[in-house]
C-alpha cells in the first residue's frame, strides 16, 4: 500500500470505509488485484468525495485542506493524473506488467471518461517519451489537424457566428488521440491496445462518482451543455447539473471503447465511429469528413532541450509553443541568483513576469506549425538572446511594444477557459512520460457523436482563426498561426522531462490554457532552483502573465504586500480564488535515485498512485 504524504507537510491522508455500492452496480469481484488508492481532495474543508470501487480497483477520497496536494512515495512505479481514478487506471496496468507508456495511455482514456470536460477521444495531445536508457526523449504529436475543407476566412465570411470556431462543427478538427496512442504503444508498449482500454470501457460501462471538479464545472457550462441533447441528458438529468457523488455511467460511449479495443483505431478513423463522427459534425455545420479521419496520422518529432544547471530540460517542439517558451524562459532566469531573490517575493516574482511577458510576445508573433511555416527556434533558445532580453528587465515594467523579438503588437483581448489534462509517469525501469490531452476549452465544441457519445474537440480555435482577435484563451495569434489544410494549430501543452547526469529527475506538465507555460514553469523552477519536494512544490501560490492583456494574474494566497510592491513596480494585478474558480493544475512526478515521487496539483482535486 501506497503512503499519501508529504514529508513536509504534517497532514496525512487516511482511508475511510469504502460507501455501500449503487445497486446498478455489478458485484465487486475481490479475487484478483485490488488496489487501494487514498486520494486527498480539497473540496472547501469537507468530505463530499464517493468511492468507486471496480472489479480491480477501490478508490476512496476524502477532503483536506486546500494546500495539501495528495502525494505518493513509491518504487515500481507511479502514476500523477487529474483524476484519482485515472491514476488507479494507470497503475493497474503497471501492476499487469505494463511500461510508463501502458500506463500513461490507459489513464489518459480513463481521463476522458472521468474527467470528460478537458479530454477524451474526441480530441488529440502532445506526448513526451524517455525510454529507459535512452539519451533524450523522443515526442510524438498527435495534435488535431485542420480539415481538407478548412480555408483561412472560414470563420471571418458574411454569416458566420462570432463564435463559430468555439462552439459547433466548425470548431471540430481531425481528432488524433485514439491513432496517438495507438502509436506510442506499438513502438513502446507491452500490453497492446486491448488491454489498455480495459479501465476506462469499465468506468463508462459501470459507472463512477461524479468528482467535485467535474461536479464545480457543470453549473458553469449549463447554458452550453443545453445547446446537445445529448450532452443535457447525460449532465443536467431533470434539468439540474450532476452533483459531485452522484453516479454517471456512459453505456454508449463504453461501446465505442469495446468496438476500438476490438478492432484497433481503424474502427474510429474508417468504420462506424468515423461515419457517426463526420455525420455529427455536418449536423452541426461542420467541415469534417471521412477522408481527414481515414488520413489522419500523428507525427514524430525531436524534442527540443536546455540546460538549467546541472539539469538538462527537454520539452515539444512546435506545435507546441510550450516547450519553445519554457526553455526560452529558463535561458533568461538561470542567469538571475533566484535563491538569493527569495522565493515569491515581489523581487522573483517581477523578473518572473518580465520573462514571461518577452516569451508570449514572442509565441504571438512568431510560432506555427513548423510542418507549414519557419519557425526560429535556434535564435529564440540561443544564449545571446536570453541575454538580450535579461538587459532589457529592469525594476519596472515597460511598453507593451518592447517585449520579445520586435514586430506588430496586436490589440489587447480578454477572457480564458480551460479544457486539457496532464499525466505524468515514471515505471521501475526508468521510462518517462509526459502526456497533455485536450479537446481545447471545457467540453470541446459542444458536438457529440449521436451513436458514440464521443465529444468533439473545438481546436479550430487555436488557429488564428481571426486575425488580429484573440481566442478563446485571450492569446493573439499571428500569420504563422493561420489555418490551412492538415495543419495543426499552436498548442500552450507544455509536457517536459528533466534529466541529471543522464538520468531522469522530474516529469511534469498541466492543463489550463496559457496558464499551462507559466505554471509548468514555476513548479519546475520549485523543484530544480528551490529545492522543493514535489508536494510543496505543487502547493505554493503562483503568478500568470501572458503579455496581453496587460495584467498580472496573483493567486489570493500570495501575501498583499507582495502584491503592493509589484503594484508599485507598473504591475496592473488581478487576483485569483480557488475555489471556487477553476486554474490551472501540474502533475509531478520526482524521481532521487529508487525513490519515485508523485503528485497532484490540489487546484483541480487529482490524486497520484504508486507501489
Amino acid at each position: 500500500m501506497s503512503t499519501l504524504s508529504d514529508p513536509r507537510d504534517p497532514i496525512t491522508c487516511q482511508v475511510p470505509a469504502l460507501p455501500p455500492a449503487p445497486r446498478r452496480r455489478p458485484r465487486r469481484d475481490h479475487a484478483g488485484l485490488l488496489l487501494a488508492l487514498s486520494a486527498c481532495l480539497a473540496v472547501e474543508g469537507r468530505a463530499h468525495a464517493r468511492a468507486d470501487a471496480s472489479a480491480t480497483d477501490a478508490v476512496a477520497t476524502h477532503a483536506v485542506a486546500t494546500q495539501a496536494p495528495a502525494v505518493v512515495t513509491a518504487q515500481q512505479g507511479v502514476v500523477a493524473t487529474d483524476h484519482p481514478l485515472a491514476s488507479a487506471a494507470g497503475l493497474e496496468l503497471l501492476r499487469a506488467g505494463g511500461n510508463a507508456i501502458d500506463a500513461a495511455c490507459a489513464a489518459m482514456f480513463a481521463l476522458g471518461i472521468v474527467n470528460p470536460s478537458g479530454s477524451g477521444l474526441g480530441g488529440g495531445g502532445l506526448l513526451l517519451i524517455r525510454p529507459a536508457a535512452a539519451a533524450a526523449p523522443i515526442a510524438l504529436d498527435f495534435r488535431e489537424t485542420a480539415p481538407r475543407a478548412a480555408t483561412r476566412e472560414m470563420f471571418t465570411r458574411a454569416g458566420v457566428a462570432r463564435d463559430a470556431s468555439a462552439v459547433g462543427g466548425l470548431a471540430v478538427a481531425v481528432p488524433g488521440e485514439v491513432q496517438g496512442c495507438a502509436t506510442a504503444l506499438a513502438r513502446f508498449g507491452r500490453l497492446g491496445l486491448r488491454r489498455v482500454l480495459q479501465p476506462a470501457i469499465r468506468l463508462a460501462r459501470r459507472g463512477f462518482a461524479v468528482g467535485p471538479y467535474l461536479a464545480l464545472l457543470l453549473p458553469r457550462a449549463r447554458q452550453d451543455l443545453q445547446r446537445s441533447p445529448s450532452l443535457a441528458r447525460t449532465y443536467l438529468p431533470g434539468g439540474a447539473p450532476l452533483r459531485a457523488g452522484q453516479w454517471l455511467r456512459r453505456p454508449r460511449l463504453a461501446a465505442a471503447l469495446e468496438a476500438i479495443a476490438r478492432q484497433g483505431p481503424r474502427v474510429f478513423y474508417r468504420g462506424w465511429i468515423a461515419r457517426d463522427l463526420v455525420a455529427s459534425a455536418r449536423r452541426a455545420g461542420g467541415v469534417l469528413d471521412a477522408t481527414d479521419l481515414a488520413r489522419y496520422q500523428p507525427v514524430w518529432r525531436t524534442s527540443l532541450s536546455t540546460s538549467f544547471g546541472p539539469f538538462r530540460v527537454f520539452g515539444f517542439p512546435p506545435p507546441s509553443s510550450g516547450g519553445i517558451a519554457l526553455l526560452e524562459a529558463l535561458n533568461v532566469l538561470q542567469r538571475r541568483d533566484l535563491r538569493r531573490l527569495g522565493h515569491n517575493s515581489a523581487a522573483y516574482l517581477h523578473l518572473l513576469a518580465e520573462t514571461l511577458k518577452h516569451v508570449f510576445a514572442d509565441r504571438a508573433r512568431l510560432l506555427g506549425d513548423s510542418d507549414f511555416v519557419a519557425v526560429p527556434v535556434e535564435r529564440l533558445l540561443a544564449p545571446a538572446y536570453a541575454a538580450q532580453l535579461d538587459q532589457r528587465i529592469g525594476a519596472h515594467v515597460l511598453l507593451s511594444a518592447s517585449y520579445g523579438l520586435s514586430g506588430a503588437t496586436p490589440r489587447a483581448p480578454s477572457g480564458d477557459r480551460g479544457g486539457t489534462s496532464h499525466l505524468s509517469v515514471v515505471d521501475g525501469q526508468g521510462m518517462a512520460v509526459a502526456l497533455t490531452t485536450s479537446i481545447n476549452t471545457g467540453f470541446g465544441s459542444f458536438v457529440v457523436g449521436a451513436r458514440s457519445e464521443i465529444l468533439l474537440n473545438n481546436t479550430m480555435d487555436d488557429f488564428a482563426a481571426r486575425p488580429g482577435e484573440q481566442n478563446a484563451f485571450g492569446l493573439l495569434q499571428s500569420e504563422a498561426n493561420a489555418i490551412a489544410p492538415g495543419k495543426r494549430p499552436l498548442s500552450s501543452m507544455s509536457p517536459t522531462i528533466v534529466t541529471r547526469d543522464g538520468r531522469v529527475v522530474a516529469v511534469l506538465g498541466g492543463s489550463g490554457g496559457p496558464t499551462i507555460i507559466t505554471a509548468t514553469l514555476q513548479v519546475l523552477l520549485n523543484v530544480l532552483a528551490f529545492e522543493l519536494s514535489a508536494g510543496e512544490a505543487l502547493r505554493r501560490p503562483r503568478i500568470h502573465h501572458q503579455w496581453l492583456p496587460s495584467e498580472l494574474a496573483l493567486e489570493a494566497e500570495i501575501p498583499a504586500a507582495v502584491g503592493a510592491e509589484l503594484k508599485a513596480r507598473g504591475h496592473r494585478l488581478r487576483t485569483i480564488r480557488r475555489p471556487p474558480e477553476p486554474y490551472t493544475a501540474v502533475q509531478l512526478v520526482t524521481v532521487a535515485g529508487p525513490t519515485l515521487q508523485g503528485a497532484s496539483d490540489p487546484r483541480k482535486y487529482g490524486a497520484p498512485a504508486g507501489f
